[in-house]
C-alpha cells in the first residue's frame, strides 16, 4: 500500500482573496535589495580568527605547495595535518596576491550576495509577497552573525545551489562540478548529500515521485567521488567522518556546543523553526518535515549548524506559507534595468566605503601586547609562549610559519592531550601549573578577564612584564627569555 499523500506540492491552492496584481519589476527589486544586504554582510572588515590561518595556508600553498604536516605550532610541530580546504584557502591567498586583502572582502560581498539572491528565488513557491519576505527576513537576520569570511560560506552556496536543483530551479547536473568544489573547500559536504536523501525520502513518504531528488543525489554522488581528484586524494572524503570521531574536544569550541539561545541572531533562529512548524500545520507535507526534523536538531546540537539550517527550511517555509496575504510576488521580472542600473551604483558606493577603511579588524586580537613582544626581541622558537587558540591564528597571519603559535582552532589536528591541557588553562582549573610544565611554557600572553591572569598575578613564580586594559604578559621568574636590555631573563 502507498503511503498517504499529505499534499499535492504541485497543485495550485486556492485562496479566498483574488491575489492582487504586483507590478513585475518589483519581485526583482526586491530580490536585488536583499542581494545588497547580504553583500553588506560580506563586506565587513575581516576579523574571523580561522580566516587568518586559512590565508596564513593560501600563502604557504602559493610558495611551497599544500603543507603535509603543522608548519604553525610548536605543541603539534610535524603533526600530520589535513588542510581539508585547500582550495578555499588557494583562493584567498591568490586574491590577496592580486587585490590585497580588500580583494578578499569584495569576494565574500559576491558569495554573501549571492546566497541571499538565491534565497529570494528559494521562496518563489509562497507566491505571495508577505510570505517571501517573512522567510528571507529570518535567513537575513541569522546570516548577518553566521555568513562569515571562512570557507563554511562557500559550503553555504552550495547547499543553497543544491536545493535550487532539487527545486527544479538548476539543471541536477551542475551539481558534479558543485560538490566537486564543496569537498575540495570545506568539509561540510556531507551535509548536501544528506539535505538530498532527506528531500528523497520525503517525497516518497508522500506518495509523489522523487524522479527530481534522485537524480540530484546521483549527480551529487558522482560530483562527490571525483572529488577525491585533488592534490590531497581522497583523504578529503574521510576527513568530516574522521573530524566527528573527536567530539569530545570539539565540544570545547564554541561553534561545536548547543545554542544557548542568548543572542538575538539564534533566538530569530529559534523563531523560524517555529514559523516553519506553522508553515508545515498549515500544508503538511513530509518532504518539509523530514528536512526539518534532522537539519533543526543539528542546529540545536551545535552552533555551526544554524546557518546551514536556515537555508534548508527555506523551501518547506515556501510551501506552507503559500498565498499568505493578497499581493502576489512571484510574477517573472520585466525592465529589469533599471534595477540593475541601481543595484550597480549603490553597490559601488558600498564598495567605495568599504575599501577606504582598513581590510582588517583586530579589536580583538592583543595587537598591542604581541608589537611589545615583537620591540623586545620575545617571539622565538626558543621562548614557547602560551596564549589562546584566537591568538594562534593571528600570530600565524602575521608571521606564517614563523608563528611557534600555542594552539589555533584546528582541533582536528592537535593532539588530545593538547586539547585537554589547553582547555585546562582557558578554564583556570587546578592543574594549570603542571599545565604549563608540561610545554616548558615560560611566558604567557592571556586575556585579562579569564581565570589564569589572575592565577600568575597571584603566583610568586610568576612575573608580570606588560599589561593593558585586555592583556597581560607574563614570565616565569628566572627563566631565560633571550629578550633585550633586562629581558634576557625573566
Amino acid at each position: 500500500m502507498s503511503p498517504t499523500v499529505l499534499v499535492d506540492a504541485e497543485a495550485p491552492v486556492s485562496s479566498p482573496h483574488r491575489a492582487r496584481r504586483w507590478p513585475p519589476v518589483a519581485s526583482f527589486l526586491i530580490g536585488m535589495a536583499f542581494a545588497l544586504w547580504g553583500a553588506r554582510i560580506g563586506l565587513d572588515r575581516l576579523a574571523d580568527n580561522s580566516l587568518f590561518t586559512h590565508l596564513a595556508t593560501g600563502r604557504l600553498i602559493l610558495d611551497h605547495g599544500i603543507p603535509r604536516y603543522d608548519p604553525y605550532s610548536f605543541t603539534a610541530s610535524g603533526e600530520p595535518w589535513v588542510v581539508q580546504s585547500w582550495l578555499a584557502s588557494l583562493g584567498y591567498a591568490w586574491v590577496e596576491s592580486w587585490f590585497g586583502a580588500n580583494g578578499i572582502r569584495l569576494v565574500m560581498a559576491a558569495m554573501t550576495a549571492t546566497l541571499a539572491a538565491l534565497a529570494w528565488r528559494l521562496t518563489r513557491p509562497a507566491r505571495a509577497l508577505i510570505g517571501r519576505l517573512i522567510i528571507v527576513g529570518f535567513v537575513m537576520g541569522v546570516g548577518s552573525m553566521v555568513w562569515s569570511a571562512r570557507p563554511l560560506l562557500f559550503g553555504l552556496v552550495f547547499l543553497a545551489l543544491t536545493l535550487l536543483a532539487a527545486e527544479k530551479g538548476l539543471d541536477p547536473r551542475w551539481l558534479v562540478p558543485i560538490f566537486w568544489l564543496w569537498v575540495n573547500t570545506h568539509g561540510s559536504f556531507p551535509l548536501g548529500l544528506v539535505l538530498l536523501v532527506c528531500l528523497w525520502a520525503g517525497r516518497r513518504l508522500d506518495g509523489k515521485s522523487a524522479d527530481i531528488e534522485l537524480r540530484c543525489l546521483l549527480w551529487a554522488a558522482l560530483g562527490t567521488g571525483l572529488g577525491a581528484i585533488n592534490p590531497l586524494g581522497p583523504t578529503l572524503l574521510y576527513f568530516p567522518a574522521r573530524l566527528l570521531g573527536r567530539m569530545d574536544q570539539l565540544r570545547q569550541i564554541v561553534e561545536w556546543r548547543s545554542p544557548s539561545f542568548s543572542h538575538l541572531w539564534d533566538r530569530l533562529f529559534l523563531l523560524q523553526v517555529m514559523v516553519a512548524i506553522v508553515a508545515l500545520v498549515r500544508r503538511p507535507r513530509y518532504r518539509a518535515a523530514v528536512p526539518l526534523v534532522i537539519f533543526a536538531a543539528a542546529a540545536f546540537l551545535g552552533v555551526r549548524n544554524i546557518g546551514v539550517a536556515s537555508l534548508v527550511l527555506i523551501p518547506g517555509m515556501a510551501r506552507g506559507l503559500v498565498d499568505l496575504g493578497t499581493i502576489r510576488g512571484d510574477r517573472p521580472s520585466r525592465g529589469a534595468g533599471v534595477g540593475v542600473i541601481v543595484l550597480l551604483v549603490v553597490s559601488a558606493l558600498m564598495v567605495r566605503s568599504a575599501v577606504a577603511e582598513p581590510a582588517f579588524n583586530l579589536t580583538a586580537f592583543p595587537v598591542d601586547a604581541v608589537a611589545w613582544l615583537e620591540q623586545n626581541g620575545l617571539v622565538s622558537s626558543t621562548v614557547p609562549l602560551a596564549s589562546p587558540d584566537y591568538v594562534g591564528n593571528y600570530l600565524e597571519l602575521i608571521h606564517g610559519s614563523d608563528a611557534h603559535a600555542f594552539v589555533d582552532d584546528r582541533v582536528d589536528m592537535y593532539p588530545k592531550s593538547m586539547v585537554d591541557d589547553f582547555v585546562l588553562l582557558q578554564q583556570g582549573h587546578a592543574g594549570w601549573r603542571a599545565a604549563l610544565d608540561r610545554h616548558s611554557i615560560d611566558l604567557v600572553l592571556w586575556p585579562n578577564a579569564l581565570p589564569l591572569s589572575g592565577l600568575l598575578a597571584e603566583s610568586p613564580d610568576w612575573r608580570t612584564l606588560y599589561q593593558d586594559s585586555t592583556w597581560t604578559i607574563t614570565c616565569r621568574r628566572g627563566a631565560p627569555l633571550g629578550g633585550t636590555g633586562d629581558l634576557a631573563t625573566c
